[in-house]
């Protein structure tokens, strides 16, 4: 889901039980050649010529445009960090199911494959978004993929992912979304109700301050699917 001239709620996703057959998520980052790069994580330029060879010029300007983003934000304070990363690819990504793009039920997208297409649905949006931030030098420990049931006008609820950002342990994160523009407060999305969350280290149930004793990559399949080709196109995680 996105803003709402771009999202059809109809095929916003799966339900919540396909959804969690089929999971039971995402890291990456970008940018070795930029200022703010960290060497460990990317080689931009097998970066860009992957989506050179296999999207073409337009999607080059894409990933042009996510480096030069990277760039303004870096050294800003983190709440303008997670406005300007929600914001830059809310606008540049449309929203739009597995299916569609991928002829998938369920697809977890790398960045060079979302901003290959200029397409994903919310799990790529998430991705991306964490992949971002965290080249931004934002803690993992900051940072959560968070599955939730997000509720529909009408009572209808549907699976959907978005990123929330802890500033300490314990506290009240902020939600990054494609469904709603605005960076807020968790508990100023009341239609949200938490399923589980994971970072690169991590995984929890439900809204739980404590972690599960199961490595994310050993039960998310599809995360790790989406690391190997996301280091195949020149992200080292």
């Amino acid at each position: 889901m996105r803003t709402p001239h771009n999202i059809n709620p109809q095929i916003q996703g799966s339900s919540l039980a396909q959804k969690a057959k089929i999971l039971l998520f995402c890291t990456i980052v970008i940018v070795a050649n930029s200022p703010i790069a960290n060497p460990s994580f990317s080689n931009f330029s097998k970066f860009e010529s992957v989506l050179a060879e296999r999207y073409g010029p337009v999607a080059v300007r894409r990933g042009n445009a996510w480096r030069q983003e990277l760039i303004a934000l870096d050294s800003i304070p983190v709440i303008e960090q997670l406005q300007g990363v929600n914001q830059f690819f809310n606008q540049r990504v449309t929203w739009q199911s597995d299916v569609a793009i991928y002829g998938a039920l369920d697809f977890w997208a790398t960045p060079a494959e979302t901003l290959g297409e200029g397409r994903g649905d919310c799990e790529d949006f998430t991705i991306a978004k964490y992949v971002s931030l965290r080249h931004l030098g934002v803690p993992s420990e900051q940072l959560r993929l968070t599955y939730v049931k997000l509720q529909r006008p009408g009572g209808r609820s549907q699976a959907h992912m978005v990123l929330a950002w802890y500033e300490a342990p314990g506290a009240i994160p902020l939600i990054l979304d494609n469904a709603d523009p605005q960076v807020l407060p968790a508990n100023e999305r009341r239609d949200l109700k938490p399923v589980f969350s994971f970072n690169s280290d991590a995984l929890w149930i439900g809204d739980s301050r404590q972690t599960t004793d199961v490595a994310p990559s050993s039960r998310l399949s599809q995360w790790r699917q989406m690391i190997n080709r996301a280091q195949a196109e020149g992200i080292k995680l």
